[in-house]
């Protein structure tokens, strides 16, 4: 599998909820993960902009966690 595509951990600060680790899975345009036992996917608009495909994460949530996901991605080494 190509490293890009493999499932990685990310923590995000959720300012009032504190700070939570995520598993992501990136096998098609989304990113999917657990969200407190709620399956979530969330999709980069490609513009530094975050969409809500699947679940109930409201936008500030889902900003927070697409901005972990870049920043894994730009500290990838490949």
């Amino acid at each position: 599998m190509n490293k890009v595509n493999e499932p990685f951990k990310i923590d995000v600060d959720l300012k009032n909820q504190g700070k939570k680790s995520f598993t992501v899975h990136h096998r098609s345009e989304t990113f999917d993960f657990d969200y407190e036992g709620t399956a979530v996917s969330i999709l980069n608009n490609g513009d530094n902009s975050w969409s809500g495909v699947k679940g109930e994460l409201d936008q500030k949530t889902i900003n927070f966690i697409g901005a972990a996901i870049e920043n894994y991605y730009n500290n990838l080494k490949v």
